[in-house]
């Protein structure tokens, strides 16, 4: 597990895009079918900037409201700073994953649970994310003192709760 062995403090940030490297402890993915509309970037939030290098193209977003004065308060919610840009018409493949999954040439076992855990113990989590007037989805896998394990997905487009638990308990094996 990435993180089970570190001292975990009160607050801990896997993404920053203020960082140098951002995403180093993620993997992407992006359909390789769609070269135009398909793409993960940093991008400054206000300007949309750098604009993605050809054949991506940026998405012209609507507005989510009618109201001058609501979109006024919107514009004055956009961020003066490098943001996590992940577009796609298809967002079953296009997206960050952490930890990140492993070339399989690097001869690496993918069942190392320090692999394929982060090992994080916090009871909570903080997103933030922008409306886009788009759907989006995140799951967040976890795991139980029971040693139950879990998927959580949050998404724009389902309306009903859905968690599922599965019947697996993890074993420690100590060489």
């Amino acid at each position: 597990m990435l993180f089970s062995a570190a001292v975990q403090g009160s607050t801990i940030s896997l993404f920053s895009s203020t960082n140098s490297e951002p995403l180093n402890l993620f993997s992407s993915s992006i359909d390789q079918d769609l070269p135009s509309d398909s793409f993960i970037a940093l991008l400054h939030d206000r300007l949309s900037s750098p604009i993605p290098d050809s054949p991506r193209v940026l998405l012209n977003l609507p507005s989510i409201s009618h109201d001058v004065e609501d979109e006024q308060r919107q514009r004055m919610g956009e961020l003066e700073q490098t943001v996590l840009h992940i577009q796609s018409p298809t967002i079953q493949t296009t997206y960050v994953q952490s930890p990140p999954v492993l070339p399989p040439f690097l001869g690496i076992n993918e069942r190392d649970d320090s692999l394929t855990s982060l090992g994080i113990k916090h009871p909570w989590m903080h997103l933030q994310v922008r409306n886009l007037g788009r759907e989006w989805s995140f799951e967040v896998g976890l795991v139980d003192h029971a040693g139950r394990i879990g998927i959580i997905r949050f998404s724009t487009f389902q309306v009903n709760l859905s968690i599922r638990i599965c019947a697996v308990q993890i074993t420690r094996h100590l060489a």
